[in-house]
């Protein structure tokens, strides 16, 4: 037998073994999707969400380390748990979908945005939705009095007027919510304006209208009036495989301006500049690295949508006002630094905030590199 044969025969030996290998993968990977089945049936059972951001995290962190051991690269394994994982929620929320309650739900503001991506969402899940807009459907007063929730879906500024007028045509039993990103005023307005009967929530999805549904994102909920309707809501969303989180009202607002109104007002800030510059955005990709090309593309990502919308996140939390100002002053120190040459004040600053930040060093650190190198390994 020449060498040439020899090697062919190896070859196909070698394929052999990975077709039984493949095989063997199909099978166990079956045996899995059986036992998440299961695992869905059991939820169900006991009225739990499908998604659980501390179980899955734990267990990715278990499977790298085992990863470790057997010599595999961390970015394999993540990749194909990350699928396996997402094919798991997805299987749990359809299960969860087919024994929820059913209700109807009416959307006012539901023919654009995020109302319009709601009524997709629910409708995909089997839920009879009616939706009204300025100029589509029934009128919001009808579509208010023949549904079991009513949802608000309407601009903040809009949010509270609307509240006051539908308010008082809902049905005994019903349950009306909001989804806009403040709670204290429209949260009093479905309060003052809906009669003892009726259940109030307040929800803030944490999210765009964009993907199939809620899978892993999160949605603050703010008890108004009505246990019924609060775990109505509650189980609503989270059988789309949303995280649900309870907060007041108050403590939301606080929250927003942190995460909402600060951080889109630094990126407005940084945008603005960049506007006045001029700048070469196409040219500065060219030298950019990872944390610029994702700190412009959320600035991008930002002035592609409605000014509208960031004008009333930035002016309507009632906490904004207190933030800016701190904002405005750090940003003035900074730059009388700059313009002195202080090197020393920097400094000094910088460790000030690093003492602070030290105890959630460790998990940003770990968060940031996780979110480079997928950008450095997509491009």
């Amino acid at each position: 037998m020449t060498e040439s044969n020899r090697s062919m025969k190896d070859l196909t030996t070698l394929r052999t073994e990975l077709a039984e290998k493949d095989t063997e993968l199909v099978r166990l990977l079956a045996e899995r999707m059986n036992l998440i089945r299961q695992v869905a049936e059991y939820k169900a059972s006991k009225g739990l969400p499908s998604f659980d951001r501390e179980r899955e995290g734990a267990l990715l962190e278990v499977l790298l380390a085992k990863a470790n051991e057997a010599g595999l690269p961390e970015d394999v394994v993540r990749d194909v748990f990350a699928s396996l994982f997402a094919a798991s929620r997805l299987d749990q929320r359809r299960f969860l979908q087919t024994q929820a309650e059913r209700f109807t739900i009416g959307i006012i503001g539901g023919t654009e945005g995020m109302g319009a991506f709601l009524a997709k969402v629910f409708r995909a899940g089997g839920y009879q939705v009616e939706t009204m807009g300025l100029e589509e459907g029934r009128t919001a007063e009808q579509v208010a009095a023949s549904n079991d929730l009513v949802v608000l879906a309407v601009p903040i500024a809009s949010t509270v007027e609307v509240a006051r007028q539908i308010g008082p045509h809902l049905r005994p039993g019903a349950c009306l919510m909001d989804i806009t990103s403040i709670k204290r005023q429209p949260l009093a307005a479905m309060l003052e304006s809906t009669p003892e009967h009726v259940d109030v929530v307040g929800t803030h999805p944490m999210f765009g209208p964009h993907g199939v549904d809620f899978d892993r994102q999160k949605v603050v909920l703010c008890a108004g009036r009505g246990e019924a309707g609060f775990a109505r809501v509650k189980k609503l969303y989270e059988a789309f495989g949303a995280e649900t989180i309870s907060a007041s009202a108050q403590e939301h607002d606080a929250q927003m301006a942190l995460i909402q109104v600060l951080v889109h007002e630094k990126t407005m800030v940084l945008g603005s500049v960049l506007e006045r510059l001029k700048a070469d955005l196409g040219r500065s990709l060219q030298f950019a690295s990872p944390i610029y090309r994702t700190e412009l593309a959320m600035m991008g990502r930002l002035f592609s949508q409605r000014a509208e919308l960031y004008a009333d996140i930035l002016t309507a939390n009632e906490d904004a006002l207190r933030l800016s100002h701190v904002f405005e002053q750090e940003a003035g120190h900074f730059a009388r630094a700059v313009a002195m040459s202080d090197r020393e004040t920097i400094i000094r600053r910088f460790r000030q905030v690093s003492t602070y930040m030290q105890d959630f060093a460790a998990w940003a650190r770990k968060q940031s590199d996780a979110i480079l190198e997928e950008l450095v390994r997509r491009g």
